[in-house]
């Protein structure tokens, strides 16, 4: 059994004023997202770069989760992993002072467990993500999280996560009166520079 999720901590400014916790795709590793924290450039931050659990059979990387048998993916064990990861945060940073990216199948992991939190965080930005179940008629947040800010981000000729993915997500969220955003950009699948741009002026409001 995996004890706990492994992550790099870097910290830019001299103070501890908010978190901001990085989440990669399928394949990348506690590396992937690291080019942001320079890039965005917000002082007196706490980034938290998290690597996932499972290494990728085939190919390099890692993955939140792994097959277990024919279609059906284990869910349960990354759920207290991450919950034991926030648990812990929680206990160093007022939730509204926490932010949470999430790229590709971090994406997912924004959508599938992180809007599920019960402390109302100061923002979740999925970004080329999709839905674990996307059609099934479900509550897609936590109420707490009702007035979080929540920005999707995809790009509009994505090749890998299909755009209709994150507008999907979109309308159910919005269908569930969420904060929720949708920034559609010019570009594949990647993160595209007019949305962080979005986000980092959400995150210093």
């Amino acid at each position: 059994m995996i004890q706990k999720l492994q992550y790099d901590f870097h910290q830019t400014g001299n103070s501890l004023d908010k978190a901001i916790v990085a989440i990669h795709g399928w394949q990348g590793d506690r590396n992937s997202m690291r080019p942001l924290i320079k890039s965005m450039n917000i002082q007196n931050t706490g980034w938290y770069l998290l690597e996932a659990p499972y290494p990728v059979k085939e190919g390099s990387g890692w993955s939140w989760s792994y097959e277990i048998s024919d279609g059906n993916w284990e869910i349960d064990e990354p759920k207290r992993l991450l919950n034991n990861f926030f648990s812990e945060l929680f206990k160093q940073f007022t939730s509204t002072n926490i932010y949470v990216l999430g790229f590709s199948q971090g994406g997912l992991v924004c959508f599938d467990f992180v809007l599920y939190l019960d402390q109302p965080l100061g923002g979740v930005f999925p970004i080329c993500g999709f839905l674990r179940q996307p059609t099934i008629d479900i509550e897609r947040l936590h109420p707490c999280q009702k007035n979080t800010p929540i920005l999707i981000g995809h790009g509009k000729d994505d090749d890998k996560v299909p755009v209709k993915a994150s507008k999907n997500a979109y309308g159910l969220l919005k269908k569930q009166e969420a904060n929720v955003e949708l920034l559609l950009y010019n570009g594949k699948h990647k993160i595209g520079m007019d949305y962080m741009k979005k986000v980092k002026e959400m995150i210093q409001l």
